[in-house]
């Protein structure tokens, strides 16, 4: 018997696979009525996406920022060639404002970075962090090798993530445990993937993990933007910074997490969102 699931996916339109495709390998794009454009695209996103399609031979026709497929049906190989195109290598740097709880407070959006030179699969989530608030350096995926990783700016950025987990992502079904961890002697912010000690790395699961985590934070940004600027102040930068000096990230934690749940229980649970299981 034909594999049902297979099928379904075949009969999707050219633009469809598309839409798929690039959202996988980090390009939010809408497509109405077959014309596509990015969702809030920066000028260097438009750059990336041209160069992308022009590699993978996708043929389009480009009208400032938007464009449309000119084809009705997208082959298999063309999107898996999308969805897996390899990032680039480049550097990755922190300043002195990603410690600091004042740039963590005012901060509304996180910051803009290269889709292509990230790795496929970890960068959507690097990117709806990002949109969600939660300010993202990059991610990479381990290359079936080591740990896949999300990047973070700072230790105030590394626990939001940890409360934001808690609140939205907790029923999630997931292939990986994705913790956040600090790495003192860097200074260095991670959400780190965990695996059983015998399991071996399987780059779909980290694909699928992502792709599930992305959505609820993008579904949900602009409540989890708000809620962070509901619960943080500058005005509590001294009992912030003092804990961060002292390593005590135990401390940071619940005295973050108690003002969110007292923020919540004030009549901010619209904030929350029904969790997806």
């Amino acid at each position: 018997m034909a594999n049902i699931s297979f099928i379904q996916y075949e009969m999707k339109s050219g633009e469809q696979k598309l839409s798929e495709a690039l959202y996988l390998r980090g390009f939010f794009v809408e497509e109405n009525k077959g014309i596509f454009s990015l969702v809030n695209g920066s000028e260097q996103d438009v750059k990336e996406l041209k160069w992308l399609l022009e590699q993978c031979e996708i043929p389009v026709m480009w009208n400032d920022d938007k464009f449309q497929l000119l084809v009705n049906h997208l082959p298999t190989e063309k999107v898996s060639e999308i969805i897996h195109f390899a990032g680039r290598d480049h550097p990755v740097g922190m300043e002195s404002y990603h410690f600091m709880w004042r740039s963590f407070v005012t901060r509304r959006f996180g910051i803009r970075i290269s889709t292509l030179d990230n790795c496929p699969y970890t960068v959507m989530m690097a990117k709806a962090l990002n949109i969600a608030g939660i300010v993202t350096l990059c991610g990479c995926n381990g290359h079936g090798k080591h740990q896949p990783n999300i990047r973070l700016s700072g230790v105030y950025n590394g626990i939001w993530f940890s409360i934001i987990q808690e609140e939205y992502l907790a029923d999630l079904s997931l292939h990986y445990r994705w913790n956040f961890e600090f790495h003192k002697n860097t200074n260095a912010a991670y959400i780190l993937a965990k695996k059983e000690k015998m399991e071996d790395w399987d780059m779909i699961k980290v694909l699928a993990d992502c792709e599930k985590m992305s959505n609820v934070l993008l579904n949900h940004a602009e409540g989890i933007r708000a809620l962070k600027k509901q619960c943080f102040k500058r005005n509590m930068k001294e009992k912030a910074e003092a804990m961060r000096i002292a390593g005590d990230l135990k401390g940071l934690y619940h005295w973050m997490k108690n003002i969110v749940e007292e923020q919540l229980s004030r009549g901010e649970k619209s904030l929350k969102f029904k969790r997806i299981s």
